[in-house]
């Protein structure tokens, strides 16, 4: 029996929770400018397109899913 294969935009959600986990892990201890620049320029707009990109891919892949049920015999 073969495995089904995991959607790309749930596994992203997993992943993308995993690296929010983390961040919310580390950012109580991590206080200095260095923090509040990575926050404001790196991590928040990584976090925001991530998720944009996760609501696209998951659109296209329900019409996808949509299609194949459309096509089958």
């Amino acid at each position: 029996m073969s495995a089904v294969p995991g959607r790309p935009d749930r596994d992203g959600d997993q992943h993308l929770r995993l690296l929010e986990d983390a961040w919310d892990s580390v950012a109580p201890s991590w206080r200095d400018g260095i923090a509040r620049d990575f926050g404001t320029h790196q991590w928040t707009p990584l976090r925001e397109e991530s998720r944009s990109y996760l609501e696209a891919l998951r659109a296209m892949m329900d019409l996808l899913d949509a299609a194949a049920r459309d096509t089958e015999y």
